[in-house]
């Protein structure tokens, strides 16, 4: 068709949005008049077909070739918008999958269009949902077509009551205006095949030739081919379902007719309405034999619409640059949705039972909120909040090789990004690096969300460390957008808001241990002696998840109970931890390797901490400060240089302290100036301390501590500060008493024998008995029998 006129940008009120070439064709062949192009803004790469339907002045356009989804319609649109800024509606117009149902009998090339259904638009975002329970819960809410277009449906839906629909003769037109041409988008016949559910295509086979007749879905064949039209809902992701279970499963609990992958990125962007035409039925047998007639069905229901659309109806409604601004319900606004990214979870490490954390979530969506929109609804993660949100970046910051990496693989998935190649070297890497950074420091792009995860080393200075890097040189250079860290160095708390990720409680690690070993919760707890033993584990491990689902999976792999692998806990913890096996969700693997990788990192950055990790290890775990660890000190010789230097100034603790909370080793408890240990991390020291064969001096140095933190009897202070030192006491009493331990250095049989002391003024008497004779025996080992020390014994 020949171009007759040149219209200006403002003269054009309608338009139609394809996804694919085929499209495109079938819909340039229903205009009654092509026009010739206008000039387009420079940043305008949209390819344009201009013409007229009836009264209407069309706009077509269609997604560059090769892409597909919500991010490419978007940026259609939105050009779209910025180039003819008169459009009052737009139609997305091309194929979808069917979804047949009890209810409906769709076959291929039917036509489906978007009508409000319920609560739902017309529209469902099912890939904007979550699982639960094996159940679809359905988060972002899309909106309406326009009501001048649904105004003109409701028109023709009633003409189709009571007239023949003018499908059949628009398509009829086509073999006109297209000579032998029109083959691509004739009727393929009536053989139409429905495969049952459970019965795949047969692999590498282009077409259903071999496949088994038996498992085509019986149906009565129709009368007449012409294309049944079914108003109501269809759905849209960003991936091609060719999954019979996933359509079904979506038809049933959303009761849809269709699947696509544009109309969600569209919706709350563009006004319009989406008209498809089935082409396959969105399972694994899908091909294209059908993908020509069901466009052309599609755009022949748009035109016959666009004729009952009354002109002056179309003046008088708002443009859709001015209904996007002034619709409280817009996500986005009109400069910001250009810049919307789907959501991809490919690279995230997948959790299918997340447990938990509910005030964590929340505490977190709090502080997005102010960058994001006004919430929807309350007490959901971010993750269920991302329809909020134009783009979200999930980034691997292991390392700085790992973070460039993750950053560069974001570039392909920008809008007007056309890249032919993956990045090969280094510099290629970096550079397409710099390009997202700059891309999210772009004007109006200001509803993103990085994510930096696990980032465990870092250096605002050179050199300081091979692995170390300063993650500020990741930031883009504009401050908008929101970022969020996941980390365990505590230097990064000074460039935002800190939040810290504590143990779980009691129920939830109930509940973790519960599905890690494949409990059912509703028979567990109706069996008081297992559901007490599960109580007394999950206590032992103190809300640590890694432990806790280690310790589960071991109970589900080897059938033991609950009180027994409590028993092996306590009885060989390094052999039950190294004949686990590593948990998929844990990248380190079990506790040991954990604990190990952590614990080589401290030995090569400050090797005295790491000591000092052991011997804190020997205290109890709850409650550790400066003093307690200073008082090891004796003054002289035998003092080992590593405690020297950790322990002789307060100074010197601190920053041994601070390499320890570097690396979650433990944790601070400022309130009253001390610090605790995990009792899991303690077990990991007391396994390789055994294997190091160097737990005898520790013991003896925390012996000395605690009997040497008490005050003199004759300060006010004494009894209170017994009852500090006195967990560490019952320790040390533990130790004595299970291992044996009793060295010959006078001081220690001193510090055992104030230990007695101790306990007779607490009045723990069979415990002071106790240290009294291990002291005695001591010195009477050591010494004669009436040396002047061992008459002095407990006096």
């Amino acid at each position: 068709m020949t171009s007759t006129r040149t219209l200006s940008h403002k003269d054009y009120t309608v338009g139609w949005i394809c996804a694919l070439p085929i499209e495109m064709a079938a819909a340039k062949v229903m205009l009654d008049e092509v026009h010739k192009d206008p000039p387009v803004q420079s940043n305008d790469h949209n390819a344009y077909t201009l013409g007229r339907v009836g009264s209407h002045n069309i706009v077509i356009a269609c997604l560059p070739n090769g892409e597909y989804g919500i991010a490419s319609a978007v940026t259609v649109a939105m050009q779209l918008l910025a180039s003819f800024y008169s459009i009052r509606f737009g139609l997305l117009v091309g194929i979808g999958g069917g979804v047949p149902n009890m209810n409906a009998d769709i076959r291929l090339g039917d036509i489906v269009v978007g009508k409000p259904t319920g609560i739902y638009g017309g529209v469902v975002q099912y890939d904007y949902g979550k699982a639960l329970d094996s159940c679809f819960e359905q988060t972002g809410m899309l909106n309406r077509p326009p009501q001048v277009i649904l105004t003109a449906l409701a028109k023709l839906q009633a003409n189709h009551l009571t007239e023949e629909s003018q499908i059949p003769k628009i398509l009829s037109e086509i073999t006109v205006k297209l000579g032998h041409k029109a083959f691509n988008f004739t009727y393929p016949g009536r053989e139409d095949k429905l495969y049952q559910a459970d019965y795949d295509h047969i692999a590498q086979a282009k077409t259903c030739e071999l496949c088994d007749k038996t498992k085509v879905v019986l149906r009565a064949p129709r009368d007449s081919i012409k294309p049944v039209i079914r108003y109501g809902l269809i759905a849209s992701g960003n991936q091609v379902v060719k999954n019979s279970h996933l359509r079904d499963r979506l038809g049933q609990e959303l009761g849809i007719y269709c699947v696509e992958m544009e109309a969600a990125g569209l919706m709350n962007n563009f006004p319009c309405l989406v008209i498809r035409g089935v082409c396959d039925y969105a399972d694994s047998h899908k091909n294209k034999e059908w993908q020509g007639y069901a466009a052309a069905v599609a755009a022949a229901f748009a035109k016959e619409l666009l004729l009952v659309t009354a002109v002056n109806s179309i003046d008088s409604t708002p443009t859709a640059s001015d209904s996007l601004s002034d619709s409280a319900d817009n996500t986005f606004s009109f400069g910001v949705a250009r810049f919307r990214v789907p959501l991809d979870l490919s690279n995230i490490p997948a959790i299918d039972q997340f447990i938990g954390r509910d005030e964590d979530l929340d505490q977190l969506w709090n502080v997005l909120r102010p960058a994001a929109s006004a919430m929807k609804e309350s007490g959901c993660a971010p993750w269920l909040h991302k329809d909020d949100l134009s783009a979200i970046f999930w980034l691997n910051g292991k390392s700085q090789e790992t973070l460039m990496r993750s950053l560069a693989a974001f570039l392909p998935k920008l809008p007007d990004t056309h890249l032919s190649a993956e990045p090969k070297t280094e510099e290629e890497i970096k550079e397409q690096a710099r390009q997202v950074l700059q891309w999210l420091a772009a004007t109006h792009n200001s509803k993103w969300l990085l994510m930096f995860d696990n980032v465990d080393k870092y250096s605002a200075k050179e050199n300081l460390d091979d692995e170390a890097y300063d993650i500020t040189s990741f930031f883009p250079s504009i401050d908008h957008g929101s970022i969020i860290i996941t980390t365990r160095v505590p230097q990064l708390t000074e460039l935002g808001r800190s939040y810290p990720v504590q143990k779980l409680d009691s129920d939830d690690a109930v509940t973790l241990l519960m599905e890690s070993a494949g409990l059912a919760a509703e028979i567990t707890k109706n069996l008081s002696p297992l559901y007490s033993d599960i109580l007394s584990l999950t206590h032992r491990l103190d809300g640590l998840p890694l432990a806790i689902v280690i310790a589960g999976s071991y109970m589900q792999q080897t059938g033991i109970s609950p009180s027994k692998y409590l028993e092996l806990y306590s009885q060989s913890w390094g052999d039950l931890q190294k004949d686990a096996q590593p948990h998929r969700y844990y990248s380190n693997g079990n506790l040991v390797a954990t604990w190990m990788i952590s614990y080589q990192e401290l030995q090569k950055k400050a090797p005295y901490a790491a000591r000092l990790l052991l011997l804190l290890a020997c205290c109890d775990n709850q409650d550790i400060w400066y003093e307690l660890i200073h008082r090891g000190l004796q003054n002289n010789d035998d003092d080992p240089p590593w405690l020297y230097e950790v322990a002789s100034s307060e100074i010197e603790f601190s920053s041994a302290m601070q390499a320890l909370l570097s690396l979650s080793l433990i944790q601070s408890k400022p309130a009253s100036s001390s610090y605790s240990l995990h009792p899991v991390v303690q077990d990991w020291c007391q396994d390789y301390m055994q294997e190091e064969d160097n737990e005898d001096e520790l013991m003896a140095i925390v012996i000395i501590s605690t009997v040497f933190s008490v005050t003199d009897s004759n300060e006010p202070q004494y009894w209170i500060s017994q009852q500090r030192v006195l967990p560490h006491a019952d320790r040390m009493f533990q130790v004595l008493r299970n291992r044996g331990f009793l060295s010959q250095y006078p001081i220690i049989l001193d510090a055992v024998n104030n230990l007695g002391v101790l306990f007779r003024d607490q009045g723990k008497l069979q415990e002071a008995e106790e240290m009294y004779q291990r002291a005695l025996a001591g010195k009477e080992k050591a010494l004669d029998l009436d040396h002047s020390s061992v008459n002095s014994l407990s006096t």
